[in-house]
């Protein structure tokens, strides 16, 4: 019986999840790019997210994944963060976009800039793009994304670098934290529980599994002074929250 209930969601996949898909991510995009491109700066947040938001929740809709979320209580609208969460799996993005209620910035692997539709729409929005290549690029990098952060604007950060192979929390690199540290701001852990098992690195542009879906936000971190010590403590304090988050809900 598993097996049927598996087959039937396959077939569901090829003949609506990857249509929708498809067709979401180039309205979505599209939608983005010109909305951006024409509206006010001070605007382009706000229509971004909103946009985004709506795109996020198709995907894992269409998936029909189910979605709970803990800690919303712990987020001041009016407030910017630097957000931090585990990285396991593309659907990351779409449950941070989809479910997390801020205005938010990106930053993005500089190969996701060329993606047809959507490379145009991360450049609408000002999503920053995280060029490794040189120690040149990515001081350029930083000073992009601290001109990013408007007021109640956030910027989400996967400080691991890349996707787990495993599903463990990986060690944090400290640039998200450096950014927090230059602007004084606090920054806000999310855990994410489920999106390996949906959809593992190593399974990209595959068959989705069906699981569960948790995305629990944690208290923010405030900032205790401005220098190293403050980077080390926002990046120990933050990966000890989101590794207990890790531990509580599995």
């Amino acid at each position: 019986m598993r097996r049927i209930v598996i087959l039937l969601y396959y077939i569901y996949q090829i003949l609506f999840l990857f249509p929708i898909f498809i067709l979401s991510t180039i309205v979505i995009a599209s939608s983005v790019t010109i909305g951006c491109t024409l509206c006010p700066p001070k605007w382009r947040a706000s229509i971004s997210s909103t946009l985004c938001r709506i795109w996020g929740r198709v995907i894992i809709r269409a998936t029909l994944l189910p979605v709970h979320v803990e800690g919303e209580e712990n987020i001041d609208k009016s407030q910017s963060y630097i957000i931090v969460a585990n990285h396991q799996s593309c659907y990351d993005i779409f449950l941070i976009i989809g479910y997390l209620r801020q205005h938010l910035r990106w930053m993005m692997k500089a190969s996701l800039m060329t993606v047809p539709f959507l490379g145009r729409a991360c450049q609408a929005s000002g999503f920053i793009s995280v060029d490794t290549s040189s120690p040149g690029k990515v001081h350029q990098t930083c000073v992009n994304a601290l001109k990013s952060i408007d007021q109640g604007v956030s910027l989400v950060v996967f400080p691991e670098g890349r996707r787990s192979y495993t599903g463990e929390l990986g060690a944090f690199r400290r640039g998200a934290f450096m950014i927090a540290d230059r602007l004084q701001l606090p920054v806000l852990p999310v855990t994410l529980i489920g999106t390996y098992e949906v959809m593992p690195r190593q399974r990209d542009f595959r068959f989705a599994h069906w699981h569960k879906l948790t995305m629990m936000i944690h208290k923010p971190i405030p900032p205790i002074g401005q220098g190293l010590d403050n980077v080390e403590h926002l990046k120990t304090e933050s990966r000890k929250a989101i590794l207990e988050g890790q531990e509580t809900l599995s």
